[in-house]
């Protein structure tokens, strides 16, 4: 049976039933119903076309299994800090300070079809979702990233490696899951229509819920976009921050919450832009932190960001008091 639940009541989300932060003593209630996240997006990446490049600071070879077991052993810690969710991609994201040729890497898990499902990549992220279980943590779980999204064949594809994950998912008894049918979905690289335009969004969001048995599922789209077909669509609406002031950020906050479709805002990505968390936990919005990635071992190079994380955590409102 799952330990952690995730639903939400409006606006705020709840965890095993209650508002988030609510079950900590003395806590600010303006933060109850918030979810603090960060974005683990290579948490259980592979690149099959080259591991070797990947063998750094004295070690012989890159271990995916032993990448995400950092990953997990680290996991304490952040929610010490108040981390309560994070984002994993299927396809993982871009190691950008590693590879200068993204597509060149190979993490992508489904078949050119889209109707399978690598072993060695499910039982991973089964690892990862089950060990955050354990602690109360949420995982958002994000299928497509833009550079290995071409290795679909076509819409079609697309739309059986929804249904394959969300199956997956299903199955799994997961009740810790929330879905990000892609990231940044809007942004230049994404060759195929039903992920770059709104209305193939909003459909593959329905898809993804009808075939996860109803988990909550959202879609971002780059720095400060916002479409209003993909929100009404959404579960949560799911906000990118990078490269936005604390001004535009606010006000896309604003706008999402003008709507009036009354579900949770949630930034699941803000590179280091850490002004910004104050602005979400102004305007009761959901935030979240992004180191980008430099192909190490997680919990190697997760110190800085745990750091940096909790100072700005104890000088918000936000803070346990």
């Amino acid at each position: 049976m799952p330990n952690t639940t995730i639903s939400t009541r409006g606006e705020s989300f709840l965890i095993n039933d209650r508002l988030v932060y609510s079950e900590i003593e003395h806590s600010n209630p303006n933060a109850h119903g918030l979810l603090m996240n960060a974005r683990f997006i290579q948490g259980i990446f592979d690149d099959r076309s080259n591991r070797a490049r990947y063998a750094r600071w004295g070690r012989d070879s890159f271990d995916p299994d032993e990448h995400t077991d950092n990953l997990i052993a680290a996991l304490p810690e952040w929610r010490a800090h108040g981390l309560r969710a994070f984002t994993v991609g299927i396809q993982g994201g871009g190691p950008c300070f590693t590879i200068a040729n993204r597509s060149a890497i190979d993490n992508n898990p489904f078949g050119e079809d889209g109707a399978s499902f690598d072993d060695a990549y499910a039982r991973r992220l089964d690892k990862l979702i089950r060990a955050s279980d354990a602690l109360g943590i949420v995982v958002i779980v994000s299928y497509f990233y833009v550079s290995q999204s071409p290795k679909l064949r076509n819409g079609k594809a697309v739309r059986n490696a929804v249904t394959v994950a969300s199956n997956w998912l299903r199955d799994g008894g997961y009740a810790n899951v929330m879905i990000e049918v892609a990231n940044e979905y809007n942004i230049q690289g994404f060759n195929h229509p039903i992920i770059h335009e709104p209305e193939g969004m909003s459909a593959l969001i329905d898809l993804a819920r009808d075939e996860s048995g109803g988990m909550l599922v959202g879609c971002s789209g780059g720095g400060g976009h916002l479409n209003r077909e993909v929100a009404e669509a959404s579960d949560i609406i799911l906000i990118h921050g990078n490269g936005c002031s604390r001004q535009r950020f606010h006000n896309m906050i604003g706008e999402a919450r003008g709507w009036g479709f009354n579900r949770p805002i949630i930034c699941n990505e803000d590179s280091q832009a850490l002004g910004n968390l104050g602005v979400a936990a102004r305007n009761f919005a959901s935030w979240g932190y992004y180191r980008p990635p430099i192909g190490a071992s997680l919990r190697a190079k997760t110190r800085t960001s745990r750091d940096a994380w909790r100072r700005r955590w104890a000088s918000n409102s936000i803070r346990c008091r």
